[in-house]
């Protein structure tokens, strides 16, 4: 066997492998008389069909398995010639089929860990916001918690729409003679008064009647998200095809324990927990993406295309889809898997800079922590069935001891930054 390797890119190598003839003609061999033991030929006894009957009735099976016999037998020690230590399959690129007494050459595309030897990453200057909850999103969580308890009320034929009220909207859209399909909706359920639709939209809405239609004029934002319609003048035609009454409850005591808090207060600091929660999430969320970024950036490297591939995998995985059909639909989707590749690629240049950390710095988590937070994660399951716990526990420790190790690793560059709170509220 001879072989070769070319460098692809720094995270990319190609190795091109020879295979002599005498070894293409052992594999033929060994592959023949395999299928010659198990075969079963009518007029044979079992495992005693001459050779060349098996090589005649079993060539096209035999070819494929010499074929992935011959690679298998000699990629890994091409690999190992060189040193080189694949973090994925590699990607086998050979065309021609073995042949008999001749020589048999293939390639494959090796995937292998980036080189990363920076040292300065810690005492890293960062800005980053430091989020704090305005008094207005206070108010608008409570608000949306009254209308989650609202109840609705039938109107009396020939009401007119006022604000308040719960309007069944359906509407199309043209500029000039052209349809807009974008702005077709059908029955859509909105608030009067609450700003839930463009203004002349809405305007045009208060007054009408069950049934009732009307063409208006409607004035897009000049910030509206399609940049080619902002600040346009569209043709609407609306129906208004229900409305209702909306009963909204008041904000007091007796609303606090229909949702189990003692009082209203008691619900109030319940609401400002959370969104302080909330935003303290999203500061430090800003702080580390701020912060890697600016590693990154001082430090730029190319990422193996397995590994981009494994986390597009698993954001596709995150997606809210109805069925496991779907999911494998949504694997194959090549424009899909465009549209994430450059926030996977991000995420894997993150994970490697953390697992750097972690290795420069010496960063482990003990067996205890592990199983602690294990636990914590599967309480929540309900799970109690011995058997059924110990599996679930055995393929969350290896996850969640990597978090865990990836978690010390952003606290250690967090702890050694030098940051400046930029305020921001939510």
């Amino acid at each position: 066997m001879k072989s070769t390797v070319e460098q692809i890119n720094p995270v990319q190598y190609r190795v091109n492998v020879e295979i002599t003839p005498d070894e293409v003609n052992k594999a033929f061999e060994n592959v023949f008389r395999k299928i010659q033991k198990q075969a079963r030929i009518q007029g044979f006894r079992p495992g005693k069909a001459p050779l060349g009957v098996i090589r005649k009735l079993y060539s096209a099976h035999a070819l494929q398995e010499v074929h992935e016999s011959l690679i298998n037998t000699h990629l890994f020690p091409a690999l190992n010639e060189k040193t080189i230590r694949p973090i994925a399959s590699p990607v086998v690129e050979s065309k021609a089929a073995p042949s008999e007494n001749q020589p048999f050459n293939f390639s494959a595309v090796v995937d292998i860990l980036p080189e990363i030897t920076f040292e300065d990453y810690k005492g890293v200057a960062v800005s980053a916001e430091t989020y704090a909850v305005k008094p207005e999103t206070m108010d608008r969580e409570l608000e949306m918690l009254r209308r989650r308890q609202a109840r609705t009320r039938p109107t009396e034929p020939g009401t007119a729409a006022a604000k308040g009220m719960l309007a069944a909207v359906s509407h199309t859209a043209k500029e000039g003679e052209t349809e807009l399909s974008q702005f077709n909706v059908q029955d859509m359920t909105v608030v009067l008064g609450e700003g839930e639709l463009f203004p002349d939209l809405e305007n045009a809405l208060l007054g009408m009647q069950a049934g009732e239609t009307k063409d208006v004029t409607v004035k897009l934002p000049e910030d509206f998200g399609d940049k080619e319609l902002a600040g346009k003048e569209l043709s609407f035609h609306v129906t208004l095809s229900d409305v209702k009454h909306l009963d909204v409850p008041t904000l007091d005591d007796e609303f606090a324990k229909d949702l189990d808090f003692e009082n209203a207060e008691a619900l109030k600091g319940s609401v400002r927990e959370q969104l302080e929660a909330r935003a303290k999430d999203l500061s430090r969320q800003k702080l580390e993406t701020a912060l890697l970024d600016q590693i990154i950036e001082a430090h730029p490297f190319e990422v193996p295309p397995a590994m981009v591939d494994q986390v597009i995998d698993s954001m596709i995985h995150e997606l809210p889809v109805q069925s496991e059909d779907e999911r494998a639909e949504a694997m194959r989707d090549q424009e899909l898997r465009r549209n994430l590749l450059p926030t996977a690629k991000r995420r894997t240049q993150n994970t490697l800079v953390l697992w750097h950390v972690t290795q420069k710095e010496q960063l482990n988590v003990t067996d205890q922590e592990v199983q602690e937070r294990v636990e914590e994660a599967v309480a929540s399951t309900g799970i109690t069935e011995p058997k059924q716990l110990a599996r679930i526990k055995g393929n969350l420790e290896p996850r969640v001891r990597e978090n865990m190790i990836f978690e010390k690793a952003m606290d250690f560059l967090i702890d050694n930054a030098k940051v400046t709170e930029v305020p921001a509220e939510i």
